[in-house]
């Protein structure tokens, strides 16, 4: 079982400062077993993983994830120019895999909320 861990720094965007925000994110193979991992972080139109603002997600693969195994991983989340104030959502999606990455053992998705001030 992988577990998701999550956590913004700062915990909200001021849209006056045009600043990133780091996303921390932690994964943690609580299970018994060697795990093949691999996850998928969309952040929707109003948000990019770099500053000029064309890339707005994230693939990675984990072929060999180790029981009781940590991984971190850091994304900084750039304000686009359609940014607007409110709780603006972004999804964050982990598969464990069987065998290979082909096959789909269990699949878990998380809405990630990130709260935007003028």
């Amino acid at each position: 079982m992988i577990e998701i861990r999550t956590n913004f720094t700062p915990y909200k965007m001021k849209i006056s400062r045009r600043e990133p925000v780091v996303l921390s994110l932690e994964l943690i193979n609580s299970g018994k077993e060697k795990e093949i991992v691999s996850f998928e972080f969309v952040l929707g139109q109003q948000f990019s993983l770099e500053k000029t603002g064309y890339k707005s997600e994230k693939t990675e693969k984990i072929p060999a994830f180790g029981p009781g195994e940590k991984k971190k991983y850091y994304f900084e989340i750039w304000p686009k120019q359609m940014l607007r104030a409110g709780e603006q959502g972004m999804r964050l999606t982990v598969i464990e895999h069987y065998q290979s990455f082909n096959y789909v053992k269990r699949k878990q998705e998380k809405v990630l909320k990130l709260t935007v001030e003028e």
